[in-house]
């Protein structure tokens, strides 16, 4: 299955976050206590105005997701 960034994924349709890049490991693990890891299925909501932070639903969770961290989760296509 191919995949693509989250920046990448489109608004409102959810997806499986395949692996998550170039993080540490204190940010690995900060995400994942998040809900932040491979297997989870994630939703970009809403663009905020800025365009920095971005409205994620990750399983029953609202997350505010900064923008720079979307071409590091790695999603299926």
């Amino acid at each position: 299955m191919p995949t693509m960034t989250l920046r990448q994924a489109e608004l409102g349709r959810s997806v499986l976050i395949r692996r998550l890049e170039n993080l540490s490991e204190t940010e690995l693990m900060r995400l994942s206590a998040l809900g932040l890891r491979a297997g989870a299925h994630i939703t970009k909501l809403l663009k905020t105005p800025l365009r920095d932070p971005i409205e994620c639903l990750v399983g029953p969770q609202l997350l505010a997701v900064e923008a720079w961290l979307l071409d590091r989760i790695i999603v299926d296509a």
